[in-house]
């Protein structure tokens, strides 16, 4: 029997074998020629692909190449370019796959409907590519969709990598330039007012905060704009520009107040603020709108505090705040902070504590210098998380200059060393020596007989015109500026002592500090 060729009828099992095997092989290989020619054609576009709206522009093509009428790419929740409304109404495929033809009606009322026809659909993690318009999709067709597919995805991870590398260095620029603007606006350090020495610490808690602190004219600002970052950057600008104008004017609060109260009251938000008029002989008027208590530290270390005299900026229209006068003797400094210092704060575990004011203080107290002030705050928050914007400013007088700090037991005797004090710091020649001596006896007298002070401690320095007297006593609260006067001008109460202090002083306040009277006098030669 003569032996059949292979492939040909009626040959054996095992050559019609073969010729299965050698037919699948041809197949593989056609295969694998089609996806490198249609991968070459499409693989240089996908690469310089940009935009979302070229996706799916290559999903035409790629299903063009298929010889497939219709094609549309899901994007990121929508149809880009568009898709028939039986498509958008079928559900994401989970997985790669051809719906034969009547498994998806695309009939009327549908526009652009093809009937009947299979649907090819790849899904990829932003998406899914859907293929329609022919009566049956080949394995290899699927094949092939599913390697463009994977390729595309590939691409627009590549794009939106890039998209999003080129939005955060534009933030960056952004965020760079506003922080160079805003730190323009907001000083890091100010300058020495004549016979003072300044200290400044700035910290926000972003690249921009709402703390700020301004120098204009004669005045010393620290605000806290309500919020953070850029809102509240925003509305320290408007205090920035507001200021220069306000400062002109003696009630600074009043003008602040006058030009912001309706854009804070609109923009729910409000400003606590402290302010500081410096003059060169050592006056200072201090002004407080809702902000931390600012801090005096008498050169001998005694504290004395500055709580707040009205609401914040914005919260009620404010008007005549004249703020409290003091002396800066040489060596006194006022301090002033914001509550990212007091409200700073620490976990143990199990509850939040606070740096609290009660630190803040005894930081005062130990700061001998501007300085030292604002390093010892620093090494205080080592360990506490510093929630909000910190700003720390601290001011001094020089104390190089002359000046005396006496302090007495309550008794007359001490009277003689009264006089002496002044002397010691005015020269006996001082032209408002002599009225001083007359008036702080006077006022020591009262203190201790209608008091009942047991302690007194007198603070002074001069210049060449005039005397300055800071006076405490730990008598009971009495206020000798309010003793009213008769109609000749004479006191209707403790002869003519409290008469003399009033012809003899260009400033006379009175104001009680924890458990101590205050008096802030400016002595000058008296009138005729």
């Amino acid at each position: 029997m003569a032996r059949s060729e292979p492939g040909a009828l009626g040959g054996t099992p095992a050559a019609l074998e073969t010729d299965a095997v050698y037919a699948d092989l041809l197949t593989q290989v056609a295969d694998i020629s089609d996806q490198v020619v249609f991968l070459q054609r499409l693989i240089p576009q996908v690469l310089g692909m940009t935009t979302d709206a070229q996706a799916a522009g290559l999903v035409q093509e790629a299903a063009a190449l298929l010889n497939t009428p219709r094609a549309a790419l899901f994007l990121d929740g929508r149809w880009v370019g568009g898709a028939p409304g039986w498509l958008q109404g079928c559900a994401a495929p989970q997985q790669p796959q051809v719906l034969s033809t009547g498994r998806v009606y695309t009939g009327p009322p549908y526009w652009d409907a093809w009937r009947p026809t299979a649907l090819l659909s790849v899904p990829f993690p932003r998406g899914w590519v859907a293929l329609w318009g022919k009566r049956q999709f080949q394995a290899g067709e699927r094949r092939l969709l599913e390697a463009f597919v994977s390729l595309l995805d590939s691409a627009l991870q590549a794009v939106q990598a890039r998209q999003e590398a080129e939005h955060h260095a534009a933030a960056q620029r952004d965020r760079v330039q506003a922080r160079a603007v805003w730190r323009h606006v907001v000083p890091e350090q100010l300058d020495d007012p004549p016979g003072y020495r300044v200290e400044v610490h700035s910290q926000p808690a972003s690249d921009f905060g709402g703390d700020f602190q301004f120098q204009e004219r004669d005045w010393l600002v620290v605000g806290d704009v309500s919020g953070k970052g850029l809102p509240a950057a925003i509305l320290t600008a408007m205090f920035a520009a507001t200021l220069p104008v306000a400062a002109r004017r003696d009630d600074l609060a009043g003008a602040l107040s006058e030009a912001l109260y309706r854009h804070l009251e609109r923009a729910q938000a409000f400003c606590t603020l402290a302010a500081l008029r410096l003059s060169p002989t050592g006056g200072v008027r201090v002004l407080n709108l809702g902000h931390p208590p600012a801090l005096l530290r008498r050169a001998d270390g005694t504290l004395e505090r500055f709580a707040a005299q009205a609401p914040p900026l914005g919260t009620f229209p404010i008007e005549d705040l004249a703020g409290v006068p003091v002396w800066l003797h040489p060596g006194d400094q006022l301090l002033l902070y914001s509550d990212g210092l007091s409200e700073a704060e620490r976990g143990d575990g199990a509850a939040e504590t606070q740096l609290g004011l009660d630190a803040v203080q005894q930081l005062a107290h130990a700061a001998t210098t501007p300085r030292r002030f604002i390093t010892g705050a620093l090494q205080a928050l080592h360990g506490y998380r510093v929630m909000d914007d910190l700003t720390l400013l601290a001011v001094q007088r020089d104390p190089a200059q002359r000046s005396v700090t006496l302090t007495l037991p309550g008794s007359l005797d001490v009277l003689p060393d009264v006089g002496e004090a002044l002397r010691r710091v005015g020269g006996d020649d001082h032209p408002a020596r002599l009225g001083a001596e007359l008036a702080v006896t006077e006022l020591v007298v009262n203190a201790v007989v209608h008091g009942g002070a047991t302690r007194i401690t007198l603070r002074a320095h001069a210049d060449a015109d005039h005397l300055y007297v800071t006076l405490h006593d730990d008598g009971t609260a009495h206020d000798p500026t309010a003793q009213p006067t008769g109609p000749a001008g004479e006191l209707r109460e403790h002869g003519y002592g409290l008469l003399i202090v009033r012809r003899c002083t260009g400033v006379w306040a009175y104001d009680r500090s924890g458990p101590l009277n205050r008096q802030t006098l400016q002595f000058r030669a008296p009138a005729p």
